[in-house]
């Protein structure tokens, strides 16, 4: 479940990036910024997505790209999320996303928006793809990763601190106590109580 919880965050974080690539290239040519958001609203709103400025059909298009790319990224961390080497895995993601790519292009548009295809500012799409399938590729990596750096309560509590620990091994008895304080430190919270 982590693997796709990842997968998930790695997508959207990797949409992001390529809707902001898209949306760059799409000013660099002399477009309005609306492009690429509206052309992907169009599957909701057809031929009105493109008349209109920043709307709902700009809204329904950039929530469209993200759960498309949430998708893929779900799907790519449960697939690859166990390999442990970051170069091998950024080079999967970055074929992974030219692959929706050609599979978009070819299947999934046709069927589902074909003005998609058709539209889409080229070559800064398939580079975008490329950008997204990097992202991918440094999702975050559960397995093997020091817990301790990302939740620092575990120094502060010996129980989660010590997996061993087991209450039915201790007969009831609480967890053992912290170690004590050094001598002339203060109680942790003493001044609140004052």
């Amino acid at each position: 479940m982590a693997q796709l919880a990842s997968g998930i965050e790695a997508g959207i974080i990797g949409g992001l990036a390529m809707l902001l690539l898209l949306v760059s290239g799409s000013l660099l040519l002399g477009h309005s910024w609306l492009e690429v958001p509206n052309l992907l609203g169009s599957t909701f709103y057809g031929s009105r997505a493109f008349r209109q400025a920043a709307g709902l059909a700009t809204l329904s298009g950039i929530a469209l790209h993200f759960v498309i790319t949430g998708t893929i990224g779900g799907a790519f961390g449960l697939v690859c999320g166990g390999i442990p080497q970051r170069r091998r895995l950024v080079l999967l993601g970055v074929a992974a996303g030219f692959v929706w790519y050609y599979f978009a292009d070819a299947v999934f548009w046709s069927r589902v928006n074909p003005l998609v295809p058709l539209y889409s500012p080229q070559p800064v799409t398939l580079l975008a793809h490329g950008l997204f399938g990097a992202c991918l590729g440094y999702m975050r990596q559960h397995m093997g990763q020091n817990h301790r750096a990302l939740n620092p309560a575990l120094d502060l509590n010996p129980v989660l601190l010590n997996p061993a620990f087991d209450r039915e091994q201790s007969h009831g008895l609480p967890p053992p106590h912290p170690p004590p304080l050094p001598e002339g430190a203060a109680e942790p919270f003493s001044d609140a109580l004052e």
